[in-house]
């Protein structure tokens, strides 16, 4: 029994993940939004779009977006599957420090969650505020795990780590002291195409790192 219920968590936290893959390339083929710089378009442009357009509940028309709740629905899940994962990849830990781990895990889900309760044009400053929350949570739940796995058990683990963390902070570091969106199109492109490679490389990489754990 207790072998199926971890067989059941594995999966759920692998199903977590690939439907947000799956759900947000569905979501960018029906979104007909527009964006800042071009309001009349009526198709999702990769590089002028952020991800959380998918969740406006009006788009950049002013006509409402009918697939808003589908976003707030799958960023919700993968924001308990980030919670899950930790969780899991952390019983390979003996530790103290593992129960921070934990906290750290639950605040990044929370804040993922958030973003998806807020949509942008509803109110910006609370997902702004919850985008932040979000990832720095989730970098520091990254770096604690990094300094406390077992490097020679877990070898690829711990380069796959490396490659996360320095993702994390490479996109930080664009989010605090990079261009706005504001300051023209080319900054929009730069913001945009950003937050596309370090969500979609976060969550790949994610179960990467959770299927090599998993076979030791």
């Amino acid at each position: 029994m207790v072998k199926m219920k971890q067989i059941n968590t594995k999966n759920l936290t692998l199903f977590l993940f690939w439907q947000y893959l799956v759900t947000t390339f569905i979501l960018m083929f029906l979104y007909t939004g527009g964006n800042r710089y071009a309001p009349e378009l009526t198709h999702f442009v990769v590089d002028q779009n952020y991800l959380s357009d998918l969740g406006r509940t009006i788009d950049f028309a002013g006509n409402a977006n009918p697939y808003w709740i589908f976003y707030t629905l799958t960023l919700s899940l993968v924001g308990i599957g980030i919670f899950l994962f930790f969780v899991q990849i952390t019983k390979t830990i003996n530790h103290k420090l593992k129960y921070l781990l934990v906290l750290l895990a639950l605040i990044s889900s929370i804040s993922y969650i958030g973003i998806a309760l807020y949509p942008v044009n509803v109110d910006i400053a609370t997902h702004v505020k919850f985008g932040r929350m979000a990832f720095f949570s989730f970098f520091f739940t990254s770096v604690l795990f990094h300094a406390l796995v077992d490097k020679k058990k877990y070898h690829k683990a711990n380069k796959l780590l490396f490659a996360l963390n320095a993702l994390l902070f490479g996109y930080l570091l664009l989010m605090l002291f990079g261009p706005s969106s504001s300051q023209g199109i080319w900054a929009l492109q730069l913001k945009t195409i950003a937050q596309k490679v370090m969500v979609y490389s976060q969550i790949f990489l994610c179960l990467l790192i959770f299927k090599n754990i998993n076979s030791k």
